[in-house]
């Protein structure tokens, strides 16, 4: 990976700096000292390994390369890389979406909604118009256009995807980076807005109506904060002021529904000529649809197959609403699903069919995907019309980083495709089905998910977390208890994995409850990921409680396999011996983690038998015996290496680490944490690159006291960010060295210190981290 980085060479922005830094004849020292930041971050630019920078980090350079007003927004700009998401002139842009074709005939409404913004007495804005008529990339071009203004960032939240009004709260939450069942969540929000001016854009909110007293509640406590929804109807607070989109302009000057149309015939047929005459059918054809955008854009893509005056011949007779739709309905609502309607009629009886199948996928599904709930798996029975439905502009294609084909659909069409599965008396099949194949991909990634490759599957789960979270709730709602917990018990590793600690118990205390006739392995491991989920957020009776009703069901109802017979009661001891350590009961728990081990050897070699070395040796550790641990974690190490498991590799090392610490084997201690920290440094997993920064914050705590703080207040705000609790052994070792840095440092430095840590972003923690531990090797910082 590192080879492939190196052969790339520097992106656009990397190779400036370069230029620019030679020009005015400074070393890349220099340079990093004149900018504040580390050399590292010069070098890794500059030879390709980073190809952006936060937008702070890049001001930092503007200022030190001497770049004038003239120049700094573009130098901002590219500062951000080809996706745009790290960087920007307005700081942050969480889930911002990057437009790939410029807006066309909104240029009054653009303004009007820049002028609302910039006045401070306007704090929430309103765009509204009938489903496809442009709001949310309206608000998106907004967001991007006035960077400058919100130089504390700009947040994106797809409110489409969530069908309960109490999930707006959490979604916004995790938009901003803070947990979403923080005790106190709007006051996390302040905090984290609290530097300047962000703005936050909540789109497709009409469903969501019951909601809008949260939007009020946000902006109460953030006075810095704008707020632009996107919505068919308005919220009704104090102070909201509405922007109402109408259809685009048929005629006059530019005629922006004529050049969309344009545009989009073009891209679908490059080679069509369109003469005077053709002109006139155009605007024929945009009338006939009422010029909004989307049923412009379904209809340009026709093109492909027929010739102008057949598309307008299509048109003649009137769009009426769809079967079932109200008369109540806007009329350009009523004319979009007609739009709609007229599309999928042209499609042959296949593509039909399959729109329908499509519907069940949330935030999008692979061809696999497709496969499994179509029905035709293996087989490219479904290739024509899936190609169909992406030629007519009905499902989106997209390529994923690893180079995998993603289909979606805008959400007016899926919401369309649905209605019309539930009217074909199809829909709850369609659902069961779709359950049933991720439960299915989630026990073949739990399977996965502790060998060499697994980054790889649990990316590939987080892809799919919609459609995992859509799955889980139609099977709770249909019933299907044992449906549920198979799943929640599959993805409970992978909640820990992306910092879902919060929102995966809660779905696997309600499967628990739901599948309480679940046969006993499928309860067994749904038991075992609820009880690591509680540990992780200190629920330690919870977990205690988990322990003993496994070995209750395990000695009332026989296993038939010898491995599980040794498993499962492994790992029950395993989830009592971790409380009773973090209750202060190490007798108790060493003699349940003994016992555990012991089994696990019984097992075999492979990812159990080191974990319960590693989980022994952390109860030596504590319990003084760190020569015993030493060698506890020196076996877990070569086991881990063995099976390939990177994130609990760089656990045991981090052990290791501390054992050495205690028994004053400094080289030791740093040749096994330096080691972590290089792992974690290029891992995505957000609790493990907690435990590395505070490990090197221990080693450091002597020699580098300031540091040491920092790096801790950074993995403070990491854990509090993803719920998540430091082990018990872990917290009273690491804050035994900071007390140590504290009294040298006095109260109020290490306060500063702390703070400064704690608003440090992980990717300048993690460059601290490696510059203060000891790395001799450049790792790949994503």
């Amino acid at each position: 990976m590192r080879d492939q980085a190196l052969s790339r060479g520097p992106s656009q922005f990397g190779g400036r700096v370069r230029a620019l830094r030679v020009a005015v004849a400074l070393t890349q020292a220099e340079l990093a000292e004149r900018s504040g930041i580390s050399e590292r971050t010069v070098s890794d630019l500059e030879r390709g390994l980073r190809h952006s920078v936060y937008a702070s980090t890049a001001r930092q350079l503007a200022a030190a390369l001497g770049i004038g007003a003239d120049d700094l927004a573009e130098f901002l700009r590219t500062a951000g890389g080809a996706s745009g998401s790290a960087a920007s002139i307005g700081g942050a842009t969480a889930g911002l979406p990057r437009p790939i074709t410029p807006i066309l005939g909104r240029r009054a409404e653009l303004a009007a909604i820049r002028r609302l913004i910039r006045r401070h007495d306007v704090r929430l804005v309103t765009v509204l118009g009938p489903g496809g008529i442009g709001k949310t990339r309206l608000a998106v071009e907004v967001a991007h256009s006035d960077g400058a203004e919100f130089e504390a960032g700009r947040y994106f939240v797809d409110l489409s995807r969530f069908e309960d009004p109490s999930q707006v709260r959490p979604a916004i939450g995790i938009a901003f980076g803070v947990q979403p069942d923080s005790a106190d969540l709007l006051m996390a929000i302040a905090n984290r807005v609290s530097t300047g001016h962000s703005l936050l854009v909540l789109d497709t909110f009409e469903h969501l109506a019951p909601a809008a007293s949260v939007v009020a509640e946000l902006l109460a406590a953030c006075p810095t904060l704008t707020v632009i929804v996107t919505s068919r109807a308005p919220l009704q607070l104090r102070g909201e002021q509405q922007v109402r989109l109408e259809p685009l302009r048929i005629n006059g000057p530019e005629a922006p529904a004529v050049s969309l149309f344009l545009e989009r015939a073009h891209a679908a047929r490059p080679q069509l000529h369109i003469d005077a005459a053709g002109l006139q059918l155009v605007r024929d054809i945009c009338s006939a649809i009422d010029a909004v955008p989307l049923a412009i854009e379904l209809a340009a893509a026709r093109v492909r197959h027929m010739s102008l005056s057949e598309l307008a011949s299509q048109l003649e007779s009137p769009l009426g609403p769809l079967v079932g739709g109200t008369i109540d309905l806007p009329v350009r609502q009523q004319t979009m699903r007609g739009a709609i309607d007229w599309s999928c009629r042209l499609l042959a009886a296949e593509a039909r069919t399959l729109l329908l199948t499509l519907s069940v996928f949330r935030g999008g599904c692979s061809r696999s995907d497709v496969d499994g709930i179509a029905g035709a798996q293996g087989s490219d029975a479904l290739l024509d019309p899936l190609s169909a439905l992406v030629d007519a502009s009905l499902v989106i294609h997209e390529t994923t980083a690893s180079g995998e084909s993603r289909f979606r659909m805008l959400d007016v069409t899926r919401k369309y495709a649905s209605e019309q599965a539930a009217a074909a008396g199809e829909l709850d099949g369609l659902r069961s089905r779709h359950a049933r194949h991720f439960c299915g991909a989630a026990e073949r990634a739990e399977s996965e998910s502790r060998g060499s490759d697994q980054r790889r599957w649990y990316e590939a789960l987080l892809i799919d977390e919609p459609n995992f979270r859509a799955a889980l709730a139609w099977a709770m709602g249909a019933g299907e208890g044992e449906l549920a917990l198979r799943m929640a018990g599959s993805l409970w590793m992978f909640w820990r994995w992306a910092g879902l600690f919060a929102e995966g118990r809660r779905w696997l205390e309600a499967a628990l409850a739901a599948g309480s006739a679940a046969p006993l392995l499928v309860r067994l491991q749904g038991m075992w990921g609820a009880g690591w989920l509680a540990y992780h957020q200190a629920e330690y009776r919870r977990t205690t409680e988990l322990g003993r009703e496994m070995l209750h069901l395990l000695d009332s109802t026989p296993l038939e396999t010898a491995a599980d017979k040794r498993l499962w009661p492994r790992n029950a001891l395993t989830l009592l011996g971790s409380a009773a350590l973090a209750d202060g009961d190490t007798v108790a728990a060493i003699a349940a983690l003994e016992e555990a081990q012991r089994l696990g050897e019984e097992i075999g070699p492979g990812w159990h038998a080191a974990t319960s070395l590693l989980n022994l040796g952390t109860a030596l550790l504590y319990s003084g015996r760190a020569a015993e641990a030493s060698d506890h974690f020196r076996r877990s190490i070569v086991a881990y290496e063995s099976v390939g498991d990177q994130y609990f590799l760089a656990r045991a090392l981090i052990q290791l680490g501390y054992a050495a610490l205690a028994t004053s084997a400094r080289g030791d201690a740093e040749a096994a944490i330096t080691r972590a920290i290089q792992m974690v440094a290029t891992s995505s997993a957000e609790w493990g690159l907690a435990e590395g920064l505070e490990a090197v914050a221990t080693l450091r705590s002597s020699d580098h006291p300031r540091k040491a703080v920092i790096l801790a207040g950074a993995a403070e705000r990491i854990r509090e960010r993803i719920s998540m609790r430091p082990h018990p052994a872990d917290r009273s070792i690491n804050e035994r060295h900071l007390r140590s840095a504290q009294a040298r440092m006095g109260e109020a430095d290490y306060e500063r210190a702390r703070q400064a840590g704690r608003n440090l972003s992980p990717e300048d923690a993690i460059s601290l981290a490696l510059g203060y531990s000891g790395a001799r090797t450049d790792p790949i910082v994503n």
